[in-house]
């Protein structure tokens, strides 16, 4: 059975949206969560849709059984009980076995300690407590605009253990399926990804443009995909990052100098030039960018429209150029341009001849 929590103090409820970014939940956790009235139903079964899609069929069928269980009170928490208990005895099997000195069984979790080599600690009932416990605590200090609550060195510490350590070993995502890297939303990830040189890194840096609200979040990483694509003339890699360069520009429209000097380096005509051009305000944009854009268009008016050409640069330059039809209103340059010929003179016309 579910070991009880412990407390009689009210723990506050909170957000998927919250959740999905700070951690790389296990299933016995996020069915834990649920259990002890940390998550909703609803916010249950879309962290189980999530993680679902970042594991994939096999790694994350326990993620599946709890989405599909939603549409039932009763039978979602009976699920999450089912997992929650699950993993509390493969918890005391791993226990038993380190104590007659043998090893658990591959894949099996072992709870206490460290990170074991037979297999990742097990998010029993006190264990998945401690991963809430720090989400409270996160959840409580970004309420509070960043202040150190309950010490910063303990939210340093969960991060680590709960967030950096699980994208290091590459057990957050599924790095073996693109469709799974599409739904990337942790930055923590990809830069695992990145030191860790896996091939589909690309991807990732794609679904994180995709799924992340901050295009701060988003921007270096896709600086480095940019990068490294460059520095070793991988076009694939380089095709995948301005692909998420452009998703960001639509998305959120901005970009950074960093992405825009990378850019620079790239063939124009590229996935990201057009993205930029059409949704990041003008003035934030280079020069080259808006030569790129305008050069066909001005080498197309100076061939078939000559005239048109002509006209514009008078009106630009507020002087007459022969065969634009304008002309300043003094007959020269320098003042405003005008259509037509040049202003009658009414008062000699008043005065008559002679």
């Amino acid at each position: 059975m579910l070991p009880p929590d412990g407390t009689d103090v009210p723990h506050p409820v909170l957000p998927a949206e919250f959740v999905r970014y700070a951690v790389a939940l296990q299933a016995p956790e996020l069915a834990w969560g649920h259990l002890n009235g940390r998550l909703t139903a609803e916010d249950t079964v879309q962290l189980a849709f999530l993680r679902r899609c970042d594991l994939g069929a096999g790694p994350g069928e326990a993620f599946a059984r709890i989405h599909r269980a939603g549409h039932d009170p009763a039978e979602l928490a009976a699920v999450c009980r089912e997992i929650a208990d699950a993993s509390t005895d493969e918890a005391r099997t791993g226990r038993a076995a380190a104590r007659d000195g043998q090893h658990a069984p591959d894949g099996q979790y072992v709870p206490d300690g460290p990170l074991a080599p037979d297999g990742p600690r097990a998010p029993d009932g006190p264990d998945a407590r401690r991963v809430w416990d720090y989400l409270e605590r996160s959840r409580r200090a970004c309420d509070e605009e960043g202040a150190a609550v309950d010490g910063g060195r303990r939210l340093a510490d969960g991060r680590r253990e709960f967030l950096l350590d699980r994208a290091a070993s590459g057990q957050g995502m599924n790095w073996q399926e693109s469709s799974a890297l599409l739904g990337t939303d942790r930055p923590e990830e990809v830069d695992a990804a990145f030191e860790r040189g896996e091939e589909l890194v690309g991807v990732a840096v794609i679904g994180l443009a995709l799924t992340h609200p901050d295009a701060a979040a988003i921007l270096p990483r896709v600086a480095r995909a940019l990068e490294r694509a460059l520095e070793s003339s991988d076009a694939a890699l380089r095709h995948q990052g301005l692909v998420a360069l452009g998703h960001t520009a639509r998305l959120h429209c901005t970009v950074d100098r960093r992405c825009l000097d990378l850019l620079r380096r790239c063939p124009r005509r590229n996935e990201a030039d057009d993205d930029l051009w059409g949704y990041v305000a003008r003035r934030r944009l280079p020069w080259w960018l808006w030569r790129h854009q305008f050069g066909p268009w001005l080498w197309q008016v100076v061939r078939y429209q000559p005239g048109t050409f002509v006209r514009w640069l008078a009106r630009r330059s507020g002087r007459w150029l022969p065969g634009s039809g304008c002309r300043g209103a003094d007959g020269g340059g320098g003042a405003p341009w005008r259509r037509g010929p040049p202003p009658v003179d009414l008062t000699a016309q008043e005065a008559g001849p002679g």
